[in-house]
């Protein structure tokens, strides 16, 4: 017995195509090129403190960090642990005296940026 074996009409071949769509390799591979060329570095995107009566407040924030992240805050000279991985934190001070305020942001590639303030306590009441 005999079979015969017709081609596909180009219509079901394209309904067929659309139906389960299979990328080609070389579309992968050029996808995959540009997202990673366009990665976003460690950025101090703003840091502030704000000085209040016998207080500051004091803010950083940034873009582009690999996870994890550390902040570190320095008051004087001096890391201060209680402050760690706070992005937002409240530093007691003494009217009239000068303070010099640090904020190490650094990320899990080793990348790290520098918030430095040295703002003069404010007297008055709270």
């Amino acid at each position: 017995m005999r079979t015969s074996y017709g081609l596909v009409p180009p219509a079901v071949l394209a309904i067929g195509l659309l139906l389960c769509p299979v990328a080609p390799a070389s579309a992968a591979a050029t996808t995959a090129g540009p997202a990673t060329a366009t990665a976003v570095a460690l950025t101090l995107d703003e840091g502030s403190c704000e000085p209040l009566a016998r207080r500051f407040l004091c803010s950083v924030s940034y873009t582009g960090a690999i996870a994890p992240v550390a902040i570190r805050w320095f008051v004087n000279g001096g890391c201060i642990p209680a402050y760690d991985d706070r992005s937002f934190v409240g530093i007691g001070c003494q009217p009239t005296v000068r303070y010099d305020i640090r904020a190490m942001i650094s990320d899990a590639t080793g990348a790290s940026v520098e918030y430095h303030t040295t703002p003069v306590c404010r007297s008055g009441n709270p």
